[in-house]
């Protein structure tokens, strides 16, 4: 098994995915945002890193830094000509290629918002910078951490991805000790002076630069592979907008997928994938399943918990999950986007027809099945005309209903409920045509009573209802059964 990149630099215990999303930020340059215990090296991962590429870097303690020392202090000689500069030094923001703005939780919210521009543009006071590469540490919210401030909701929305680095307690044992005998960076300063320094430090200088050359062969390399699987999952757009839905119906509003958000979600995959198909082609690491992949690299890109501590984000991350799954075989089928229309179409919409025919006429994986049967039954309203349906399908075609649920779906079915609820929704003017919607259960069959139930409920809540309506009712009665009965036709 080969090293991983980091631990070649002295950063042990991540993980070869979180290794990943690290390179596929410094492949767009979307900023990362590192959320750790104290002790988790996060500082010390980002300048590793920095020295590793030869980029000019700068760790700013957003907790301390005053805003001259990221600007510097204006130049009075240009001041008198009209002009506004500042003098540079050598902690002053202009020159820098890679920043890290570390403990960007303790930063006071005005402090906070001039940083914003920072991670945004890479610009300050509107002036550009060098900078390229933007990333920030921070502990999480919590009494062991005092001090901590609220991040402005627009201040979370502009990173692209959120790392968790692991603490010493949370590693193997095997990581553990390479942590212990780790001596780098600022540790043991003074041993130097009473043995060889080269004898002394974990990675030598060499070591970090040739770490650097194959992180940067690896981008090369990867920024060519992006473009290409732009290419292949054309539909990855489309993708992503069904997703967004799906997850904004499971956690109840609670997550919402912004623009930005979607756009992030959308170049990380594609950045990450492209990672990993460089570092197969140039180091023979093995290629992930996208699938797999794609799951880690949607729920490292989405902000939960960071503020609220009272928020369950175990429970929204394994919501966002429960949407990946249903989706997942649009990465495992090469971007094939009817199966994601398919499930999409189950999940979202209300007519209880559609859902029968994918449900009972599609083939479904039985996670899709389970989900969507649950959902079914436990949600408030009548599914009698489905729960109907599905039970004469299943005893002409067994297998189309999963067979832990077939009792509860049998449970469903209230056919005088049905009755009750659909005449008595009649008011105002429209109770005037009141036979004539009762006519539409005059029909040759129990399908198409069921049928003409549910057309009735519609109906009924209707502000202004007239004839042309009631036609048309009638017309998609017939239409429907036609739909179903092919349904229970099949597989005869």
């Amino acid at each position: 098994m080969k090293t991983k990149l980091l631990e070649q630099l002295g950063i042990y215990g991540w993980s070869l995915e979180d290794e990943n999303l690290a390179m596929a930020s410094l492949l767009t340059g979307d900023p990362l945002l590192m959320v750790g215990a104290h002790g988790a090296a996060k500082t010390h991962a980002a300048g590793k890193i920095a020295q590793a590429m030869d980029w000019k870097f700068m760790a700013y303690d957003a907790s301390k830094a005053l805003f001259e020392d990221v600007l510097g202090f204006p130049n009075v000689e240009s001041l008198k000509q009209g002009r506004v500069e500042y003098v540079p030094s050598a902690v002053t923001v202009w020159d820098k290629q890679f920043v890290l703005i570390d403990e960007i939780n303790r930063a006071v919210p005005e402090l906070q918002a001039k940083w914003l521009e920072i991670i945004r543009s890479r610009r300050i006071m509107g002036f550009e910078t060098e900078v390229k590469w933007v990333w920030s540490a921070m502990n999480p919210m919590g009494r062991q951490y005092n001090g901590t401030q609220q991040m402005d909701a627009a201040l979370i929305g502009r990173y692209a991805i959120f790392l968790y680095p692991p603490e010493a307690l949370d590693m193997d044992e095997e990581d553990r000790i390479k942590v212990l005998r780790h001596i780098n960076g600022d540790d043991a300063p003074s041993i130097g002076e009473w043995c060889q320094q080269s004898e002394t430090k974990t990675v030598s200088k060499a070591d970090t630069e040739n770490t650097g050359q194959q992180i940067r062969e690896i981008l090369l390399k990867a920024g060519s592979l992006f473009q290409s699987l732009e290419k292949d999952f054309q539909s990855l757009g489309e993708f992503l907008s069904r997703l967004a839905v799906l997850v904004m119906k499971e956690t109840d509003g609670s997550v919402k997928l912004d623009g930005r958000r979607l756009g992030f979600i959308y170049r990380n995959l594609l950045s990450n994938r492209a990672v990993e198909l460089a570092r197969q082609s140039i180091r023979g690491d093995d290629l992930p399943s996208f699938a797999q992949s794609a799951k880690k690299v949607i729920l490292s890109s989405i902000p939960m918990g960071l503020n609220d501590e009272g928020i369950n984000r175990e429970e929204l991350l394994h919501q966002v999950e429960v949407c990946l799954d249903l989706l997942a075989d649009y990465f495992s089928e090469g971007g094939n986007f009817q199966r994601v229309e398919t499930v999409y179409r189950l999940f979202t919409t209300t007519d209880l027809f559609e859902k029968a025919e994918i449900l009972l006429g599609e083939n479904l994986s039985e996670m899709v099945k389970l989900k969507a049967w649950n959902n079914l039954c436990d949600a408030p309203g009548q599914i009698t005309p489905l729960a109907y349906i599905a039970l004469r399908v299943e005893s002409l075609h067994p297998g189309r209903i999963p067979s832990e649920l077939l009792e509860k779906v049998g449970g469903q079915i209230d056919l005088q409920g049905l009755e009750t609820d659909t005449i008595p929704g009649l008011t105002g003017d429209n109770i005037e045509l009141v036979e004539q919607v009762e006519m539409l259960f005059d029909q040759a069959d129990d399908l198409r009573r069921m049928i003409a139930y549910q057309e009735v409920r519609t109906l009924a809540v209707r502000s202004e209802l007239d004839e042309s309506e009631i036609g048309k009712a009638k017309a998609r009665i017939e239409s429907t059964a036609a739909r179903i009965e092919s349904l229970l036709g099949k597989g005869q």
